[in-house]
């Protein structure tokens, strides 16, 4: 038998964790954009993870798939301030986070980022690790109470873990809003104003009320009131006595100063942050946590060593951010990342003619990044359909091109607080697997559902079990 064949028969026996399948027709530019819109994941044709570049021409507007390292690195990097963030983006994402730093561009964002870095130093993150620990440890003790074999959702389970741990460490628990209303008030927001449109693409106005719009407004306006007075709140606190405030995120937001002029925030600055944070801080890391939970209930080698690995630490060194001997944790969660990352798209406008590996750039190109194709596109990755955390193995980790994995992005803008969300999702995983096993409930149907952020259709059906 040849060596291909001997391939193909190894991976035909292999389990392929759950994915769209690509689509291999031809799509009109509004199809395109409707299927964008219903699920991103599942937009792309068999050829986007064959072809390191997909150009094409529309008269809607030019597009640029882009799956070459090289090509992302001078993106991303080497010729950043020429792409800036896209209008779809910014007309999704700016109505929540306004002009905060995810979205902030130019002189704003350079500000911004130089005065947010100092927050998210290591020695900062490791002060939020008892935190951390402290709200796992609550919420495994609720399922302590629960009999075994019991059946949650496990999507939803951590998106409340990660929501109580985004208050304790932004907030010191300083705020009223509770986890429901705060999961239905995104929710809305990701299902109306949050993804891409037919109409939006074709430039209807943002002012425009449309029925989407008017709840995807009320939505933002929920948000931000809950948010107000707890900012307020602490303004006063800070005003009557800095020493005795919160030693928190939302401190730190309000004290911090540019280190080039000595500026801080400005009001609308903060509020804007405090939801990009609140955002980012619970919603993506939920997702690649949940991913990793979905993925360990499949493979149960993996399953065994990660919660060997989290047994033979003490839990206390969870509390102090001793997370260095979590060396197979890391290498599943990353796979989980690859296969499922969490932001599955990254795009830019161009703003000037660029050429790119040979290929001519018109001003305001649609250019596209998508960690959900690039991190499994079929000229970078062995098997790339595949669950394999080896790929992360120290001696191979470093051997990856560094603009071939991007579950954070990548260049000047990259995710801030990767280091906040590695440390919370250790915490959280060595936490739970080193006491708990979790099984998919037989015949649930998992479905990788994109809008901003890459969460399971329907959730995730799982039944708890005692190690």
């Amino acid at each position: 038998m040849s060596m291909t064949s001997q391939r193909e028969c190894r991976t035909a026996q292999r389990l392929r964790p759950a994915a769209p399948v690509p689509h291999t027709r031809a799509l009109t530019p509004i199809q395109v954009v409707r299927e964008f819109g219903r699920n991103t994941v599942a937009a792309f044709g068999a050829n986007a993870y064959r072809l390191r570049h997909v150009h094409a021409h529309s008269w809607i507007q030019d597009f640029f798939l882009v799956n070459d390292p090289e090509s992302i690195k001078h993106i991303l990097l080497d010729n950043v301030t020429n792409y800036v963030k896209s209008r779809q983006i910014r007309r999704t994402v700016g109505p929540a986070l306004g002009n905060g730093l995810f979205n902030a561009e130019g002189p704003s964002w350079r500000f911004q980022r130089r005065t947010a870095a100092p927050m998210f130093q290591a020695r900062h993150i490791a002060q939020f690790a008892p935190a951390m620990a402290a709200a796992a440890q609550e919420a495994l003790a609720r399922w302590e109470t629960m009999p075994d074999g019991a059946e949650i959702d496990a999507a939803e389970a951590m998106m409340r873990l990660t929501y109580d741990i985004i208050l304790r460490t932004m907030f010191s628990s300083d705020v009223t809003m509770q986890y429901d209303a705060m999961a239905k008030a995104f929710a809305t927001y990701l299902e109306t104003i949050g993804h891409i449109d037919v109409l939006t693409t074709l430039g209807l106005p943002m002012w425009v009320p449309t029925p989407e719009r008017i709840r995807g407004r009320a939505t933002v306006r929920f948000l931000r009131g809950e948010l107000e007075g707890v900012i307020a709140r602490r303004r006063e606190r800070i005003a009557r006595d800095l020493e005795a405030a919160p030693d928190d995120l939302l401190t730190l937001l309000l004290t911090t100063r540019d280190p080039e002029g000595g500026a801080l925030f400005g009001e609308r600055e903060v509020f804007d942050n405090v939801l990009t944070f609140m955002f980012a801080g619970h919603e993506t890391t939920a997702n690649a946590l949940a991913w990793t939970l979905y993925l360990l209930s499949q493979f149960p080698d993996a399953d065994g060593r990660v919660a060997a690995e989290a047994q033979a630490q003490h839990e206390d060194s969870f509390s102090a951010g001793n997370l260095g001997g979590l060396v197979y944790a890391r290498m599943v969660l990353e796979e989980a990342m690859r296969l499922y990352p969490p932001a599955p798209i990254i795009s830019r406008d161009s703003v000037a003619a660029d050429t790119v590996s040979g290929i001519a750039i018109r001003p305001g190109t649609a250019v596209m990044i998508s960690p959900w194709v690039l991190h499994r596109h079929q000229t970078l990755w062995e098997d790339p359909e595949y669950f394999d955390p080896e790929r992360f193995a120290p001696g191979r980790r470093e051997k990856i091109h560094r603009f071939a994995y991007l579950p954070f992005g990548a260049g000047p803008r990259i995710c801030i607080g990767m280091g906040f969300a590695i440390q919370e999702a250790l915490i959280v995983l060595a936490s739970m697997m080193r006491r708990f096993r979790l099984e998919l409930v037989p015949g649930f149907a998992v479905e990788p559902h994109a809008r901003l952020t890459l969460r399971p259709r329907n959730g995730l059906r799982m039944r708890v079990w005692r190690r």
